[in-house]
């Protein structure tokens, strides 16, 4: 792989392709299929071992660029009603397999809390920024909204590795999804071929265990919140 050099790009909201036909995402000749009852598999031209993905809510994004590849984006869904977490699941065909080189939260609600991502190339394109924007809850009418930008850097020959700028403020949102990060960076040290409900929960990811903690009032009025742009 040539890691080349290149000027600044910021890459244009990633947008979903349509479900219908399992589309193939331009750029990486990977696709959806399906792949039994709960799952699907991330697959394409001369793989041999696909990934699988959980079902729930999966949609095939365009690529993001980093590091001279332009790696396939998946986003799916943990958890359903008040409580759900939006993953994206970032992975690149190396050999006939399909790796996963990033595990990452995109998006979350829960008790009225909810936080959203906007996905980027950025510098030389050897890094990924992913900008967040969170809205959390705390009176009747106070709410508290953060906004940062967490990267992930090449290393060749072929992964993902957390690039922090600064360490979070603790008991912050950016702290809570960090704790996020670093247990789904341990999921892809492992090099699953099959991300599962199970899996995520041994790592504490099920999206009932998000600790929030959000007192939400009825008679609460809501901002206009952020949302995932993928």
């Amino acid at each position: 792989m040539t890691l080349a050099r290149r000027s600044l790009l910021l890459a244009a909201p990633l947008l979903p392709l349509p479900l219908a036909g399992w589309a193939r995402a331009a750029g990486t000749g990977m696709r959806l299929e399906r792949a039994g009852e709960g799952q699907v598999a991330l697959t394409g031209p001369g793989v041999r071992r696909a990934l699988l993905l959980p079902a729930l809510g999966a949609r095939l994004l365009a690529p993001v660029g980093c590091g001279g590849e332009m790696l396939a984006v998946v986003s799916f869904r943990e958890g359903e009603g008040g409580a759900a977490v939006e993953w994206g699941a970032l992975a690149l065909a190396v050999d006939g397999t399909v790796a996963l080189l990033g595990l990452e939260p995109l998006g979350w609600r829960a008790g009225g809390a909810r936080m959203g991502t906007r996905l980027m190339s950025g510098g030389d394109r050897r890094q990924i920024a992913f900008q967040r924007d969170s809205a959390v809850p705390e009176t009747p009418t106070l709410w508290r909204r953060e906004t940062w930008t967490d990267y992930l850097a090449w290393h060749a020959p072929a992964g993902l590795a957390d690039a922090p700028v600064r360490v979070p403020l603790a008991g912050t949102r950016q702290a809570a999804v960090a704790e996020w990060r670093r247990r789904a960076a341990a999921v892809v040290a492992e090099q699953p071929q099959a991300v599962t409900p199970a899996l995520l929960a041994v790592a504490g990811l099920q999206a009932a265990g998000l600790s929030l903690a959000v007192s939400m009032q009825p008679s609460m009025s809501q901002p206009s919140g952020p949302r995932t742009i993928v």
